[in-house]
């Protein structure tokens, strides 16, 4: 087999790798970082593998929502309108897919990817160690109208076994004795047990180990990748920092860089970043065990081994994605507020920012490019983590077909 460049290595890069060496093609991944997950929404992104709640972003009540968001009413999230004519087209494709028919099919099609990508990701816990925990999810809804909503896309999801079950207060503090703990009110919860937790940042770098042992894989990390170069429509080369890599296949899988980069190859992606935060603490014996979201804050508690991920905020508008602290410590106070006691909060406080890469619909962008030899597996939204596997399988079909064809 020949070889293919991957670029990027974060939990997207690293798993289609992965699922190319398996089909035997000898790879080489290429990222700016020191080391695989270093850079982008894999390191330090909300932890959970959420195979049933992959919902689509656009959504009827986000649309609602707007005019608070805009106005800053809304602490975690925020949306600032900018002079980009490629954001005022994401935007309006967005708000297409912002309606109630267009959210389920959204939705619908992007559990199928997730229930691919939990085969992948149950495969691969064997060969590598990432905190990986089966604990199952509790999702809280703060009043009753929320509660009915989310109950009936919960009994779409139940038609693909996501087994989900609707808890009274009282069930859900049975079901979680952390809740007891928590510092609001909520009218209801919905527990869903076959949703996962994990350490993605670990398990890519233990699983550029094992595409090294066993697979030969071989790491350009410092290098930072500039352009790709083409000829008559057919790829000819990656530019780097240092160096053109030439090549008759390449993978872009950039994260929020992946449009910059497609941009140089004449592509254009329907990528818009949203900026969210995390804070990573030692986690204390009253910490929830099964992963909680709290929807009226739109935050997410997550254990993973000892420590206690804590995520949130959905920042639009500005794609320069550099840490503000304020928005840090909007949420580092959002989670005192609802989980005083489930971390040390006055200890080491692990701080981070990222980009997650939305599609108008949510929808992973996965195939072959109009640039022979060029492909894409990118615009996973916060949904990376969760989708890795599926898509990486579904591009190595799709490059050893165009091969097999040829």
């Amino acid at each position: 087999m020949s070889r293919v460049l991957v670029l990027g290595a974060g939990v997207v890069g690293m798993t289609s790798a992965y699922a190319l060496a398996k089909k035997g093609y000898e790879v080489c991944v290429v990222d700016a970082a020191p080391g695989p997950a270093e850079a982008g929404a894999s390191f330090g992104n909300g932890a959970q593998l959420s195979y049933f709640y992959p919902d689509a972003m656009a959504s009827p009540s986000l649309a609602a929502n707007i005019p608070k968001y805009m106005l800053g009413r809304d602490p975690a999230f925020r949306v600032r309108l900018t002079p980009s004519p490629a954001f005022m087209a994401w935007s309006l494709k967005f708000l297409a897919n912002a309606t109630q028919g267009a959210f389920e099919r959204n939705t619908t099609d992007i559990l199928e990817l997730a229930l691919q990508s939990r085969s992948g990701i149950a495969e691969l816990s064997a060969k590598v160690k990432f905190d990986h925990s089966k604990t199952g999810k509790i999702t809280l809804f703060s009043n009753q109208e929320s509660l009915f909503k989310a109950k009936g896309l919960s009994e779409l999801k139940n038609r693909y076994g996501a087994e989900q079950v609707v808890l009274t207060r009282a069930q859900a503090f049975e079901r979680e004795p952390a809740l007891a703990l928590y510092r609001h009110s909520f009218v209801g919860a919905i527990w869903s047990p076959h949703d996962e937790a994990g350490d993605s940042s670990l398990f890519c770098k233990n699983l550029q180990i094992l595409l090294e042992r066993d697979y030969g894989v071989r790491f350009l990390f410092s290098t930072e990748i500039r352009r790709i170069r083409t000829h008559a429509n057919e790829l000819v080369a990656v530019e780097t920092g240092t160096e053109e890599l030439h090549c008759e296949r390449a993978v872009i899988s950039l994260g929020a860089w992946s449009t910059p980069i497609a941009r140089t190859a004449g592509i254009s992606l329907p990528i818009w970043p949203v900026q969210g935060y995390s804070l990573t603490i030692p986690a204390l014996s009253s910490a929830p065990v099964a992963s909680i979201t709290d929807t009226a804050r739109k935050t997410v508690f997550c254990r993973i081994g000892n420590r206690l991920r804590v995520a949130g905020l959905a920042d639009i508008g500005s794609a320069n994605g550099k840490f503000r602290e304020d928005r840090f410590r909007t949420l580092l106070t959002t989670a005192i507020g609802i989980f005083p006691e489930a971390g040390d909060y006055g200890g080491q406080v692990n701080a981070w920012t990222g980009l997650r890469p939305v599609t108008p619909d949510s929808k992973p962008i996965v195939g072959a490019t109009r640039i022979k030899g060029l492909f894409l597996n990118c615009g996973h939204g916060s949904l990376g983590w969760t989708l890795s596997m599926a898509t990486a399988n579904k591009l190595a079909d799709m490059i050893y077909q165009a091969d097999f064809e040829r």
